[in-house]
């Protein structure tokens, strides 16, 4: 019988992984400010309208979509410490320039490349440090690293989305001769830097990998593209062989559902249907972002304390049940004030499901193929992200105003909730038809 989970606080007794977890947190911080003047950034240049935003998730997700697989197979074969400095590194760079490459050439095209090299850098840090927290902890305590991972995140969404809201907004920074939306660019490239010196300051005895002897960047790509079919293939066949990959999996599907509706829906909805006075536009934005990331925050406590001995899977169907109703309700909302208590309630239904999912792939796939797994775990998120973001931004702005539809962000975002909700139960019911495979941590 296995051992049982260590509690939230276990993992925190792990000096190494409490400096580790410090440094994401500042870094996570300086993404989340870094996102609200990306909402600015793209509202100052263009009409808000739910496909403009709709495709900046296509910059996000392309990234994994290409150059996923073998994203997971490099990590896999790099030492996961040092790959993780030198990425946060370069994504410094990178998003130290969106802003200046924006005010040299006075267009928001130039941002969609930069994001996206922003992003595919993000692919190798997040399957660097989701294969980096085995060897921070004893294997019992991997659910509660998870548990702390995502509640450090959540705060630092909470601390970065309310204050880039007001950061973004705030027109002391025009003394500086700087733009507000550019503050939070600026500020997430300093954040990085925090996370180097946090890395570089730990002791990982991470095991020897395997390499060839001309491992070089560009031989390391090009023998992995001859090879791609059998990387497939061999996370391919574990899927198939263990039923707690396949449902983890599909329930990454449905999480993006729910991410799809974020851009073209949700921020639209906050910026230009609502009334809230003062707290409209990308302020309006950034005190949700706060409110939703409080919610995660509190469901990753939680869920850290009280469901460690829970059923993954049990956790991950009644999160996406309660999130999908928090989404139905949302749209049905007319004051900005409704909205902060169902953003509350999303987020504690969210948060569980994603530690859950974490855990899972921990729990499901060998160490050696960690890297893959992660790196397929954002292919999916991604893929779904993009491909529901274009359809629910399509339907809002040109299929219901065809058929003389009114509010159509808020149709539109009703419906997804319920399909989030129809799904969930159609997975539910498979995985109650399917009690014959274990689940070592049901109760």
């Amino acid at each position: 019988m296995p051992k049982r989970s260590g509690h939230f606080a276990s993992a925190l007794a792990e000096p190494r992984f409490a400096l580790f977890a410090a440094g994401q947190f500042i870094s996570q911080f300086g993404d989340y400010l870094a996102q609200i003047a990306l909402i600015a950034a793209v509202g100052a240049f263009t009409t808000r309208a739910p496909l403009a935003y709709s495709q900046i998730t296509v910059a996000i997700a392309l990234p994994a979509l290409l150059f996923g697989p073998i994203i997971g197979v490099v990590v896999d074969r790099r030492s996961k410490r040092s790959l993780l400095m030198k990425v946060d590194a370069l994504r410094a760079l990178v998003v130290l320039s969106i802003p200046v490459s924006m005010k040299l050439t006075g267009s928001v095209l130039v941002l969609f490349p930069l994001v996206f090299v922003n992003y595919l850098l993000t692919l190798f840090a997040n399957a660097a440090r989701g294969s980096l927290i085995p060897y921070l902890v004893p294997p019992q305590k991997i659910f509660a690293a998870n548990s702390v991972m995502d509640f450090g995140g959540k705060l630092a969404g909470v601390i970065g989305f309310v204050g880039g809201g007001l950061l973004v907004s705030g027109p002391f920074w025009r003394h500086l001769r700087i733009e507000p939306w550019e503050a939070g660019f600026y500020l997430d490239s300093l954040t990085f830097l925090a996370s180097v010196v946090a890395v570089l300051l730990l002791k990982v005895a991470e095991p020897p990998v395997a390499r060839h002897q001309d491992d070089s960047w560009r031989a390391m790509w090009v023998r992995r593209s001859k090879t791609f079919r059998e990387d497939l293939r061999e996370l391919w066949l574990l899927a198939r062989a263990d039923g707690r990959i396949r449902f983890v999996m599909i329930s990454l599907l449905l999480v993006s559902v729910f991410g799809g509706t974020l851009y073209p829906l949700i921020v639209v909805i906050v910026q230009k249907a609502i009334r809230v006075g003062a707290g409209a536009g990308t302020s309006g934005v950034g005190l949700l972002g706060g409110v939703l990331g409080a919610g995660m925050m509190l469901g990753s406590l939680s869920i850290g304390f009280l469901g460690h001995h829970l059923s993954r899977r049990r956790i991950i169907v009644f999160g996406l049940l309660g999130l999908s109703v928090a989404v139905m309700v949302f749209a049905r909302c007319g004051r900005f004030w409704e909205l902060i208590p169902v953003a509350l309630a999303g987020g504690l239904f969210l948060a569980p499901v994603m530690v859950a999912q974490n855990t899972m792939l921990h729990e499901a796939v060998p160490q050696n193929l960690w890297g893959r797994a992660f790196s397929w775990k954002d292919i999916v998120l991604d893929a779904g992200f993009m491909a529901s973001a274009l359809v629910f931004g399509a339907a809002a702005q040109f299929l219901l105003p065809a058929l003389g539809t009114v509010n159509h962000e808020k149709v539109v975002l009703f419906w997804a909730g319920a399909l989030l909700a129809a799904l969930t139960v159609i997975m539910g019911i498979g995985l109650a038809a399917r009690r014959r495979i274990p689940d070592p941590h049901r109760p």
